[in-house]
């Protein structure tokens, strides 16, 4: 039970952190720890299709996606 209380507080904290982050690119990669913390506590839960779609669609297609706009929007911000 402690490793339940102990993940939900991971994800509590990197929420918290990804809402109130004013850099684009930490605030994506506490998302992205958020997402792998979400997936950790449904594994622990012992749903393991759940954990594993968690971490190939949302860590693998919407945090890349995000991730690469930032960047891209970073490079037109900077060349203006």
């Amino acid at each position: 039970m402690i490793i339940f209380y102990i993940l939900s507080l991971a994800a509590i904290v990197s929420a918290l952190l990804a809402a109130s982050s004013k850099n684009l690119l930490h605030s994506s990669l506490w998302l992205t720890f958020l997402v792998f913390d979400v997936a950790a506590i449904f594994f622990y839960l012992e749903n393991f299709f759940i954990s594993a779609i968690q971490i190939l669609v949302y860590a693998g297609a919407i945090i890349t996606l995000l991730l690469t706009s930032v960047m891209l929007s970073r490079r037109y911000q900077d060349a203006e």
